[in-house]
């Protein structure tokens, strides 16, 4: 069985900040045959942690400056949100000031995902990054939180993914001002932080996992941004305790999720994923990134709008307090795959790819 180790740390320099003083990571490797490794980018992680919500475990904090600045080269609406105070969303969007050369795959302005494009091989990672971009309707109240949900929450995820057998906010950063304190004044406020657990089913390929590290940012132009990376082999020691046996894992490279205001009722919002699923031959994995992301849109469609008519979407903001703060779960209260989709009122949640 897994064991959570005590993370032996010590204050650093930065006030509330901690430090591994030692730490011995589990070889899960060990008298096996070595399984399909994900590595995080090193250069996406600081040599700061920070405490998770749980005694005994720290949480290694992301160097936002290298994050940020590989997002908002892949993505122009977040670098709206960062950098504009009335951003625009889709149709500020100019596609000569792209960093990369992308190859646009479908573009119809009529449908619910208006546009699709792609760079093969992305950064000599042997998989495509892939590009998405709609306009939604719904209410103004949380959208990122929200759209984190469809896709974080388990009974909600799997009414549109057939493959997902597990989803689990395993830990978060106990305090969002030390997270703000860290990030910079310049990537807004924080809403989310913190580690999430996905494990798919035996599909046309067998079970992967992925841990990664997540978070929401909210921005005074009404605009926001999620995010995630995954986590590096020497955070292996944060796997769920229940998931003692290690699958093949699969490795988000870059995964960002912008959404922009457009009027009182409409936002855009554009999805950016490159995903290396572990041991699936790359030329797939476009198509297979293509057609759930479509999924998760065309749920999304209905429970936004849902949000405007007294529906599930409704009934969840109607449990959010007038603050910003998001109630956290309790963690002897799990919530049952039968739970109804609007009344998921204890979770906090953070948005990991599919």
């Amino acid at each position: 069985m897994i064991s959570f180790l005590l993370l032996l740390s010590t204050v650093s320099p930065v006030a509330g900040t901690h430090e591994l003083r030692s730490l011995t990571v589990p070889n899960f490797w060990s008298a096996r045959p070595r399984l399909i490794a994900a590595f995080g980018n090193p250069k996406f992680f600081t040599d700061k942690y920070i405490p998770a919500d749980k005694p005994g475990v720290v949480l290694k904090f992301p160097n936002f400056d290298a994050l940020f600045d590989e997002i908002v080269k892949v993505s122009p609406m977040a670098k709206q949100a960062l950098t504009e105070d009335n951003p625009g969303g889709i149709k500020a969007i100019n596609a000569a000031d792209d960093v990369y050369n992308w190859k646009v795959t479908d573009s119809n302005p009529k449908r619910l995902v208006s546009h699709i494009d792609k760079i093969d091989n992305f950064q000599n990672k042997g998989v495509p990054i892939v590009r998405f971009r709609s306009s939604l309707r719904g209410p103004t109240k949380k959208r990122g939180e929200c759209f984190s949900e469809l896709i974080s929450v388990q009974p909600l995820r799997q009414k549109w993914d057939v493959t997902c057998a597990i989803v689990d906010t395993i830990y978060f950063a106990a305090s969002l001002d030390e997270v703000k304190k860290l990030q910079g004044e310049k990537y807004g406020e924080p809403s989310l932080f913190g580690i999430g657990y996905v494990k798919t089913k035996q599909s046309v390929v067998s079970p992967r996992e992925q841990l990664t590290l997540c978070g929401c940012q909210n921005f005074p132009n009404g605009a926001s941004v999620v995010w995630g990376m995954e986590m590096e082999e020497d955070q292996n020691y944060l796997f769920p305790k229940n998931q003692p046996k290690r699958m093949p894992r699969s490795t988000s490279h870059i995964w960002s999720v912008a959404f922009i205001p457009t009027g009182e009722e409409t936002f855009d919002v554009e999805y950016v994923l490159q995903l290396e699923i572990g041991g699936f031959p790359g030329w797939l994995t476009g198509p297979v990134l293509v057609e759930t992301i479509k999924k998760t849109f065309r749920f999304a469609d209905d429970y936004f709008l849902s949000g405007l008519d007294g529906g599930d979407l409704a009934k969840r903001l109607a449990l959010f307090p007038d603050e910003e703060a998001v109630i956290v779960a309790d963690p002897g209260e799990p919530i049952s795959e039968t739970t109804d989709a609007g009344l998921l009122d204890k979770e906090q949640t953070l948005l990991m790819p599919p």
